[in-house]
Order: C-alpha cells, then structure tokens, then sequence
C-alpha cells in the first residue's frame, strides 16, 4: 500500500502491484517483469523493496539479468533498502541510463522518479527505448 501511496502523492497512476516474497528466484522475478513489460498501459516499472530476508543484491542481479534476456524497454526504478543494498547500488552506478534501470534507497526519491519516467513521452530517459 505504501508504494501506490507514494506513487499517488507525486501525481503517478499506479496500475500493478506485485510481491516478492523472501524466497522469490530469478525465474519468478523475471516472469514479474515480463508481465510488467508486455502490459501497453505501463510505462515504467517501481520496485520497492525492503530487503530482510531476500537481499537486495539479489534482485538487483536478478533484475539486471532480466532487463538484458527480455530486452525491457519501459524504465525500472528500483528502491532497495535493507541487506546487501550497498552491493546492490554499486551494481548500477554510472550505469543507470545504460540500463534502463534507475536505483534509489530513498522512497521519495525513487517514487518521484518513477512518476517523471512513466509521464516521460520524449524517452530521453531510456536510451533503450530508443
């Protein structure tokens, strides 16, 4: 509830909603966001996690994974806080435009970002959609 909360508050339109449980595996992330990413009224993908028992490490792994064998193109802006997201952020530093994927241990930073990103129309955010 927090992230269509936050979502809402900065003026986004928050369409889906997904949890990742602890034991969640790359297979399972994946499928997540090619769900995400073959739906034509989503136009970027928030993932916002506190990160305890699953580390934050490991989705960041697994979402870069994903975001290269899917080919995403919408913009993922991931909020990663808790165990292992200090790793997590040095998997994405200087990269994040590269990528496509946005990272942020900061809630209402990540939340206003996602929200820009998805308004977005000129793509100038996501050199892959390009």
């Amino acid at each position: 509830m927090a992230s269509m909360d936050i979502i809402q508050y900065f003026g986004g339109s928050p369409s889906n909603f997904l949890d990742i449980g602890g034991g969640a595996t790359h297979e399972q992330i994946m499928e997540s966001l090619k769900l995400l990413e073959s739906d034509h009224e989503v136009t970027a993908i928030f993932v916002n996690i506190f990160g305890g028992i699953l580390r934050c490490d490991k989705i960041a792994a697994s979402v870069i994974r994903a975001t290269e064998e899917l080919q995403t193109k919408k913009p993922i802006i991931l909020r990663l806080k808790g165990t292992s997201s200090v790793e997590a952020r040095k998997m994405f530093q200087g990269q994040e435009h590269k990528m496509g994927i946005y990272y942020s241990e900061e809630l209402d930073e990540a939340a206003q970002l996602a929200v820009k990103l998805a308004n977005d129309k000129t793509e100038k955010h996501n050199p892959m959609l390009k």
